[in-house]
């Protein structure tokens, strides 16, 4: 801890500011990590990105199980975009969730139909709370299956 407060003190600039491009919002699942590491790296986003990872991701932002979270990751949004510049937000959600059947139900477990409806209606939520909150973001979102293709939700 003495070292990395030296080196924040002998280099402000390495703790605060800079350019990126983008925050992604994804997953704590191991499952998920590389593939939203992937993603945003081919849309051009890589070493450019912040991160905000909380359970759910941004199910886990919106749903009413996990309310409590919501100031913490609207502040954690209002920071990052104060630092870094962002002018995009990144949302992934993924499929065989815990978190979203937890906020949604075990259906989602097994209704494949189902849990796309809730996913995507989570994402759309996700977006329109966003532009609400930092109306010139741009809000990408999608749902990422097992084997790491993302589907774009609009």
């Amino acid at each position: 801890a003495g070292f990395a407060g030296a080196m924040v003190a002998a280099f402000p600039a390495l703790a605060a500011g800079g350019k990126y491009e983008a925050m992604l919002v994804n997953c704590i699942d191991p499952r998920f990590t590389t593939g939203s590491f992937a993603y945003i790296a081919g849309r051009g986003f890589k070493d450019l990105n912040s991160q905000l990872e909380i359970a759910g991701r941004p199910n886990g932002i919106v749903a009413d199980p996990f309310s409590d979270w919501r100031d913490t990751a609207r502040d954690n949004l209002d920071i990052t975009v104060k630092l870094h510049s962002i002018t995009r937000v990144v949302g992934i959600v993924h499929r065989d969730c815990g978190a979203a059947a937890v906020a949604y139900g075990e259906r989602m477990v097994d209704d494949f139909g189902f849990e796309t409806e809730k996913l995507s209606d989570a994402l759309r939520q996700f977006r329109a709370e966003l532009g609400k909150r930092q109306p010139k973001l741009t809000v990408d979102t999608g749902i990422m299956s097992l084997d790491g293709v993302v589907t774009v939700v609009t």
